[in-house]
């Protein structure tokens, strides 16, 4: 027995170092392996697209990317995966793009040399909220990455924590794909500025002083633009301010009245395969005060002249009031008594005409507008396509965005817009109606069979119209190219105070991309932008589940339970009485 016992022991004993061996030997070998992730996460997040894998295998020259990090064991519990989190990515892109992404980590933390030089990029430490035992305090940390590209201007990346991991690679990517670019696209703006109610305008003449200067209502386009690395190009469309020949793309906000020459540079510019985003106001609205409570709104026209040339495109821009159940809410000034003072407070306002659209109104099947979560609608119309007329000139149109099934039209008529306005129709609503249209093919010439409109005089020039040589040459025809056009019925969501609303901003940028051929951009930032919303839940249907939650499903469990014993005691029964029926025999 203690022989066998001896044996078991010298057996398990070799056995356990054998596999320890082992162990040691696969841990040696595989250690140095790249290691297998899986992406668990519905938008696939970690994964790599196919887009930015193509941008890293174009790669012709080295990009450098460099990462300031504060060390790991200096930085706070919840920050010290960082680094690892960020370089395993980075050896990810250095792997994809075969050696031409070189990155290198640098500790700053004790480095002034190295700190002033990051100083003069922009890039400066940071607090954060640290959590030491039983300990909170705040520590400064460096974690930030520079990304520079032959002797273009560095990019800067100032803050990278957890929560930027899952977008690190349209961080990356991004300025990649810019910085190779060969040219710099270059994007015409034609904004054009607010005047002066004319009633102000008058109280200023009466005092003797002169009226305010137009406003500019889209100064943030340009600033917009510059932040996706386009050269935005602000143009008046007059003879002195013309559409550059050289630009990629015309973006034009019809929220004022065009003369025909505009309309007539937009159309041949169209009509030679300039792409064109075109978002057309049919009226704004004033919100006054009551007496009473509440607000009193009122609308205006605000005709373009772009109407016309859309209508021989078979576009249209309606004029009728949109509304929609689907609404946001918008804080407007108000005066309010308090005890013989006047104070000025905000008062949030929530009306139909504020139109909210969510992710679910959205075309899937189109890059441009996948994965927007919500776009502040502001004062629009519906966009309509007439097929026949499109067809008629070989026009191709896709709806991108539409309203909510509960949105509804309500007859256009300028000045107060009567309350019933704003609740839904008794018989019912008539949405979805569509916003924003993309269409595509060769236009046709609105001005076909008339010369080109002339400049019209200018007060500064009052002379330019007696002599006819003084408009310059006649314009040459443009030769006919295909180009797209990205109709939208709403401008004011794209003026400065709009556009940074929900995501109207990253509406146009995904436009730019997309028109002016900058589509692999759209597929490495449509991963990361999804922002899940709730739906807006209707009365009846809410308290559809407050009944299932508070009566159906107690009845159900009841009943379950009653159905239950019940069972369970017929089968006690039965149990009993096969027993009896045993000891009795």
């Amino acid at each position: 027995m203690s022989t066998k016992r001896r044996n078991f022991r010298l057996t398990f004993a070799a056995a356990t170092v054998l596999l320890a061996a082992i162990l040691f030997f696969l841990v040696n070998v595989t250690g140095n392996l790249r290691g297998a992730r899986v992406d668990l996460t519905s938008d696939r997040l970690f994964t790599m697209s196919p887009a930015a894998v193509e941008i890293l295998q174009k790669l012709e020259v080295a990009v450098q990317v460099k990462l300031y990090i504060t060390p790991a064991e200096k930085m706070p519990t919840q920050l010290r995966t960082l680094e690892r989190d960020i370089t395993e990515q980075l050896r990810n892109f250095e792997q994809v793009s075969q050696g031409r992404i070189e990155f290198a980590v640098f500790n700053p933390q004790n480095d002034e040399q190295l700190q002033q030089t990051l100083a003069a990029k922009g890039i400066q430490p940071f607090q954060v909220q640290s959590v030491e035992k039983d300990e909170i305090g705040v520590k400064l940390i460096w974690s930030a990455m520079t990304i520079a590209y032959k002797d273009k201007p560095e990019e800067v990346l100032p803050r990278l924590l957890p929560q930027s991991l899952a977008a690190l690679e349209q961080d990356v990517i991004g300025p990649i794909h810019r910085l190779t670019r060969e040219k710099t696209p270059r994007v015409a703006v034609f904004g054009p500025r607010k005047a002066v109610d004319p009633q102000v305008a008058m109280m200023y003449l009466q005092q003797g002083m002169q009226p305010p200067e137009p406003v500019d209502q889209y100064a943030r386009l340009p600033e917009l633009l510059g932040q996706g690395h386009y050269e935005a190009v602000p143009v008046e469309i007059t003879e002195a301010s013309p559409i550059p020949d050289d630009v990629d793309l015309l973006i034009v906000m019809g929220a004022a009245q065009l003369d025909e020459r505009q309309v007539w540079e937009i159309n041949q510019r169209l009509r030679g395969g300039l792409p064109v985003i075109m978002a057309v106001q049919a009226h704004e609205y004033s919100y006054q005060p009551g007496s009473g409570g509440g607000w009193t709104i009122a609308g205006r026209d605000m005709p373009t002249g772009l109407e016309p040339m859309l209508g021989t495109f078979g576009l249209e821009v309606l004029r009728d009031h949109l509304m929609d159940e689907s609404m946001e809410t918008i804080e407007l000034p108000r005066e309010v008594n308090l005890g013989g003072l006047r104070m000025q407070t905000r008062e949030p306002v929530r009306l139909p005409l504020q139109i909210r659209v969510t992710e679910s109104q959205m075309n899937d099947d189109s890059p441009l507008v996948n994965r927007i979560g919500t776009l502040f609608y502001l004062w629009g119309t519906p966009v309509v396509t007439k097929p026949d007329v499109l067809s008629q000139h070989g026009l191709q149109a896709m709806n991108l965005v539409e309203s909510s099934g509960r949105s509804w039209l309500v007859d256009w008529n300028e000045g107060p817009v009567p309350g019933v306005a704003f609740s839904a129709p008794a018989a019912g609503t008539t949405g979805p109606h569509p916003l924003v249209a993309l269409v595509e093919g060769v236009f046709p010439d609105h001005f076909e069979g008339r010369e080109a409109p002339p400049w019209p005089v200018t007060p500064d020039a009052p002379d330019a119209a007696a002599d006819p040589l003084a408009t310059g040459p006649a314009p040459v025809p443009v030769e006919p190219q295909p180009g797209r056009l990205l109709l939208v019925g709403s401008a004011k969501m794209f003026d400065d105070s709009i556009i940074a609303a929900p995501q109207n901003a990253l509406l146009m940028l995904n436009a730019v991309d997309f028109l002016v051929g900058s589509e692999e951009l759209l597929q490495i930032r449509s991963k990361i932008l999804t922002q899940r919303v709730i739906r807006p839940v209707a009365a009846n249907e809410k308290l559809l589940w407050r009944i299932v939650a508070v009566f159906v499903v107690p009845v159900l469990l009841a009943a379950y339970g009653i159905t239950r014993a019940a069972m369970r005691r017929r089968e006690a029964a039965h149990y009993r009485e096969t027993v009896r029926r045993r000891t009795t025999s």
